[in-house]
C-alpha cells in the first residue's frame, strides 16, 4: 500500500485538471472524466476514495471489503 506522499506524488505526475466557473461546469467536467474512464479504472477510483474516507473516520482498522454474499434461486412456492 502506498503512503499518503507517494500517493500525492503519483497524482502531481499524472492528474490533470482545469477550471470551471460553475457547478453546472463541475458536474459536466466530473461526468466527462468518469464516461471516458474504462471499467477498470472506475473500480480502482471507487476502492481508492473507499479507502480514503474509512482514513478519515479514525478508527485506524483496514478498511471494508466487497461483500462476497452469494444467493441462490428457488421455485416460487403455491
Amino acid at each position: 500500500m502506498e503512503t499518503p506522499d507517494e500517493r500525492a506524488e503519483r497524482r502531481r505526475r499524472t492528474w490533470t485538471g482545469g477550471v470551471t466557473r460553475s457547478f453546472e461546469e463541475a458536474e459536466s467536467m466530473d461526468l466527462e472524466f468518469w464516461l471516458s474512464a474504462t471499467p477498470a479504472q472506475r473500480i480502482r477510483g471507487m476502492t481508492q476514495l473507499i479507502a480514503e474516507m474509512h482514513g478519515w473516520s479514525g478508527d485506524g482498522g483496514p478498511p471494508p471489503r466487497l461483500q462476497r454474499a452469494v444467493g441462490g434461486v428457488r421455485r416460487r412456492k403455491g
